[in-house]
């Protein structure tokens, strides 16, 4: 199997699709092209008063499983029709669940605590029920019966599942199910019998009388008060002295095709600091549990990379999971057919030497038939190592290390950010393969739903990356946006062609004699409906003339072009481009004839450095320019329409050179510039100034008309790196 698509950081990402990007220049018109992931969309939403832990779908009602409330949902729109309290609850050691203790609220030893939702579960064998289990009351569980009349009800008939027998085992309760400090239930309906498949988070602070176990099924009685272990082998537990240093947390529970599937996160080893992520199989008849199996599962991303070798990026521990079927593109990507099912995993990559993740995640897609080949090969080869944290470091039952991952990567169809909070695993995918078809996502106190089918198209801001979007999201380019066909209301709507935009243009002018390397910006340039960037019909045209492209330079955003040549001056031409399916045109593009009119000063020292002025139109066309003088480069300082500042080259004599400016591949000759005997100062007076400045200075020397009077005046300290000081004035009074 191959390896995951990879998620943007603590975003929640919807749907996938492959986006090109270009970098460089043309950033502009790169933003401007690009996805708008800060597009806002109105979702329909609800927030509770408290934190949700759980959400179960049942008959056009959502159930909400929260800190001390129940909420009922309509589905439609997310608004709330019924609430049921669940706390806070007076807990006392000598009160039993079910039994109110509101008495007892004065005598020590009473506390009033929240009730944590753990579970929240839809059973329609004996009636239409939701049975909820909260972190109060030993963690036992409350069923609410549904009237046929009106499923929202969920307070007209409530009942404590809690009825311990007289023949029960110490400390045995198998109507405590689940732990405050995590837990998973599953709940499957076998040869007319209801089973609870549970997994706990324990510690050594639960008191043995709890009696939580770690993995354990139970049956619910036909009196539907309570549970009863079948065996006394229906549970496996930690054993005591690891479970402080060996927490488990149970990720995601589920069934398929006679097998019970627990996910866990756990340390790979006791003694191992490293966490990783296991799933745990064993037979759904299998009431005491001799079938349990476990092996590591790793998500690991697979990239390709071109001339080099390939990079493998490991994600260790399991956020979500969800189990479905494939969609048909899918299916034969990952050899799976489409009655298979495949558990999706949403994969984090973990802090150094903890299970806390951090902001970087995958998705990973296992055909369940393919986990299975993994789990029948330890059968058959025996090749395990332990698992030391349920029996010991030398029993038989043990697992082997096995890998199970997916390549491949993906840029995401949309960002979005929902909440501020992190994004709940409990999440609800209703309708799949429908286009009414939904996800619920819960953030913190937060619900939303989000259509499958996306949230829109306007944050596509390009024609190609509109048309690029997956076929089921059906958006398409109308005029200058990309909309559903139902919002363009004038008929122009299409998913086909793509016209090439300009955004801007540099240079915007060149010399007559051409040379120069266009640059155009822009989008959709060579765009073809694949998705695939084709610049083999993508020609450039300045008026009737034709820009050579130059290919390895050029993307989806911006084209290279070569100018040719112009025999006279042109302004305001057209720069077309055309992609086989339309034309763009941009119209501040010119020729023109750059010349010198004056330079200053005419003359300077052999040792160069004096600023040359050139004045003069046009001096800014094209993409490069180079002033020379005697062979060598005057360097530039500032460019300007017309004028060019340069710092003159030292010569080795006092000569003249003629001033070369070339501007791409056009040649300017100037008069000459005359280089003259380096200056010599003799003396400077007066030797001291006061700190404002403003001093007149006189220098005393050789040569001085060489260099600028004005800058020996204003600048002593330039003068003094410029001329030789041979003997400074000095005051006979100092």
């Amino acid at each position: 199997m191959k390896g995951p698509a990879v998620f943007a950081p603590g975003i929640l990402v919807l749907l996938f699709t492959l986006v090109q990007k270009s970098y460089g220049e043309c950033k502009e018109a790169l933003v401007k092209s690009e996805m708008n992931v800060n597009m806002k969309y109105q979702l329909p939403n609800f927030t509770a008063e408290t934190p949700i832990q759980n959400v179960v779908l049942h008959k056009h009602h959502i159930y909400l499983g929260a800190v001390n409330y129940i909420y009922v949902l309509n589905d439609k729109d997310l608004q709330k029709v019924a609430e049921y309290k669940t706390g806070p609850v007076l807990e006392h050691p000598d009160c039993f669940p079910c039994q109110d203790c509101s008495h007892k609220a004065n005598l020590s030893g009473g506390v009033w605590e929240d009730n944590i939702n753990m579970a929240l579960l839809i059973d329609t064998y004996y009636d239409d029920q939701l049975i909820s289990c909260g972190s109060v009351h030993r963690g036992t569980c409350q069923r609410h019966v549904l009237p046929p009349s009106n499923t929202a009800d969920i307070q007209s008939e409530v009942h404590c599942m809690y009825s311990p027998q007289a023949d029960e085992e110490p400390g045995q309760c198998p109507d405590c199910v689940v732990s405050a400090l995590g837990t998973k239930v599953l709940i499957s309906e076998k040869d007319r019998f209801i089973n609870f498949f549970v997994g706990n988070t324990i510690n050594s602070s639960y008191h043995p009388d709890h009696s939580l176990h770690s993995i354990s099924v139970r049956r619910l009685k036909e009196t539907q008060d309570g549970f009863k272990f079948l065996t006394d082998q229906s549970y496996i537990d930690v054993l005591p002295e690891f479970r402080d240093s060996y927490p488990i947390k149970y990720v995601q529970a589920f069934e398929s095709n006679h097998f019970i599937y627990f996910l866990t996160v756990q340390r790979e080893t006791l003694d191992a600091q490293t966490f990783h992520t296991r799933i745990i199989r064993f037979c759904s008849v299998d009431s005491g549990l001799h079938s349990y199996m476990e092996m590591p599962l790793e998500c690991i991303l697979t990239e390709k990379r071109r001339k080099r070798s390939t990079r493998e990026e490991v994600f260790n521990i399991l956020q979500a999971a969800y189990v479905s079927k494939p969609g048909a593109h899918l299916a034969k990507q990952i050899g799976a057919n489409l009655y298979d099912d495949i558990l999706y995993g949403v994969f984090a990559q973990s802090k150094p030497d903890s299970a806390e993740p951090m902001n970087r995640s995958a998705v990973c897609a296992f055909p369940i038939k393919y986990v299975n080949e993994f789990f029948n090969k330890i059968v058959n080869k025996n090749n395990v190592r332990c698992l030391q944290h349920f029996y010991g470091p030398n029993h038989e039952h043990c697992f082997n290390r096995v890998v199970v991952s997916r390549s491949g990567s993906s840029t995401p169809h949309v960002n979005f950010r929902l909440d501020s909070h992190p994004v709940s695993p409990e999440a609800i995918v209703e309708h799949p393969l429908n286009q009414n078809g939904y996800t619920l996502v819960v953030t913190g106190k937060k619900i939303t739903k989000i259509p499958l089918n996306g949230l829109g198209c306007e944050h596509f801001q390009s024609c190609s990356q509109c048309l690029s979007a997956p076929p089921f999201v059906q958006c398409g380019w109308c005029h200058d946006k990309c909309v559903q066909l139902e919002e363009c209301p004038t008929g122009t709507w299409t998913q086909e062609i793509c016209l090439p935009t300009i955004y801007e243009v540099f240079p915007t002018s060149a010399p007559l004699e051409g040379g120069t390397m266009l640059t155009v910006c822009g989008w959709d340039f060579g765009f073809r409906r694949n998705n695939k960037f084709d610049l083999k019909k993508t020609r450039v045209l300045l008026g009737n003339e034709s820009c050579t492209l130059t290919l390895s330079e050029s993307t989806t955003n911006m084209l290279k072009c070569t100018v040719g040549p112009a025999v006279n001056e042109h302004f305001n031409i057209s720069i077309i481009i055309a992609n086989g399916r339309g034309t763009a045109q941009y119209n501040t593009f010119s020729y023109v004839d750059p010349i010198i009119t004056s330079i200053s000063p005419s003359y300077g020292p052999k040792t160069g450095g004096t600023l040359l002025t050139l004045t003069g139109k046009y001096l800014n066309s094209g993409n490069s320019r180079h002033i020379s003088i005697g062979g060598k480069t005057c360097t530039l300082k500032s460019v300007s329409d017309s004028i060019l500042e340069c710092y003159t080259p030292a010569q080795t004599t006092p000569t003249e050179f003629p001033i070369k400016l070339k501007i791409d591949l056009a040649n300017r000759e100037m008069n000459s510039f005359s280089y003259q005997e380096d200056p010599i100062v003799y003396a400077i007076h007066p030797t001291r100034s006061f700190i404002s400045g403003g001093s007149t200075i006189t220098a005393v020397g050789k040569n001085l008309h060489s260099v600028s009077v004005l800058r020996m005046v204003i600048n002593v300290q330039e003068a003094r790196r410029n001329f030789t000081v041979v003997s400074p004035l000095r005051d006979s009074c100092t």
